[in-house]
């Protein structure tokens, strides 16, 4: 696969650093995103102020907000939230090529349906062209050009491999997969853990609750994986247990800082507008608490989650809770 140019759909941190990355592997890159103050920061200091502060981006990425701008391009990366993505999908699917690989960068299941992203994504453009990268990676880190790895999951073996091998660069490592399933489950629930580990801390919880909590939220991550027909190795590689760890122990996570806002009392409301960026964990909770009630599976710490989240229950009774459910094998 010769790769020469790739569009990046999401001038958020992530798009930007990934832009950034791909830039500095030679290639070109068309950047998408709908602020024009943003795109114009990006092309004239090389810089993202909002999601990167002063962190320079390569000079030659090429910013745009015009979606036509992206059309033939080799590769399409979607890195825009989740409960924006169907619509930037319909939008741009008569723009790409044929025969144009699309990643999928975001993590969580579609909104409107619960779905996981590959089910509403596959309506969209052929299964064969889809591709879902996850993994531990701080944006920031990314661009400093410090050594991150994730997982690209497709339906062929083959296509993911070399996928990952365009992609990879001396300081991001791709692996291949084909368990597009548990590496989108991964993705969505490890963004609940972090809201569950941020209020634990904000709450006052020691190191073993903490401990505890990311263990037992792994179980109801696998499980809720191999109900939907996912492998539960994945869920101790990159996607999901490398992405737990980063996420649930710091406060660079927004859904770790969402939460952890919410466990020293601030109101939800008050606590995404402190956070000012989206926080995924927000959306997904409700995501796989409604698969949780169609597949009849028991996720407790996603539940007590919701019931914080949505239906306003104390945290500390919440806890209380969970530690009298039955002891039983672990």
């Amino acid at each position: 696969m010769s790769i020469s140019r790739i569009s990046v759909l999401g001038a958020g941190a992530w798009g930007s650093a990934l832009a950034h990355m791909l830039a500095e592997m030679g290639h070109e890159v068309i950047l998408w995103g709908r602020n024009p103050e943003v795109i114009d920061q990006i092309n004239t200091h090389q810089n993202n102020l909002p999601y990167l502060g002063n962190l320079k981006l390569n000079a030659n990425i090429n910013a745009t907000t015009d979606l036509k701008a992206t059309c033939l391009s080799d590769i399409y990366l979607l890195v825009v939230p989740v409960n924006s993505i169907q619509e930037i999908a319909k939008e741009v699917a008569f723009l790409i090529p044929s025969e144009a690989k699309i990643v999928c960068c975001a993590k969580g299941f579609e909104q409107s349906t619960g779905n996981l992203l590959s089910k509403e994504l596959s309506k969209i453009f052929p299964e064969k062209n889809l591709a879902y990268l996850s993994g531990p990676t701080f944006a920031n880190e990314v661009v400093k050009g410090l050594p991150s790895a994730a997982t690209l999951a497709t339906i062929d073996i083959s296509v993911s491999q070399l996928l990952a091998e365009e992609l990879s660069n001396k300081t991001f490592r791709i692996y291949s997969s084909t368990d597009i399933v548990g590496v989108q489950v991964g993705g969505a629930v490890k963004n609940v853990l972090a809201i569950a580990s941020g209020m634990a801390r904000g709450s006052g919880f020691g190191e073993n609750s903490i401990a505890a909590l990311i263990t037992r939220g792994l179980s109801e991550m696998r499980r809720l994986a191999q109900a939907m027909g996912g492998s539960p190795k994945t869920l101790v590689g990159l996607s999901g247990l490398g992405d737990v760890l980063l996420s649930c122990s710091s406060r660079q996570s927004r859904n770790f800082l969402f939460g952890e806002l919410i466990g020293k009392g601030n109101e939800k409301r008050a606590a995404l507008e402190k956070i000012g960026g989206v926080v995924e964990g927000w959306f997904s909770t409700a995501s796989v608490i409604k698969k949780q009630r169609e597949l009849k599976i028991d996720l407790p710490i996603c539940k007590t989650v919701y019931g914080i989240l949505h239906n306003d229950d104390d945290i500390k009774k919440s806890v209380a809770e969970l530690l009298k459910r039955p002891i039983r094998p672990e």
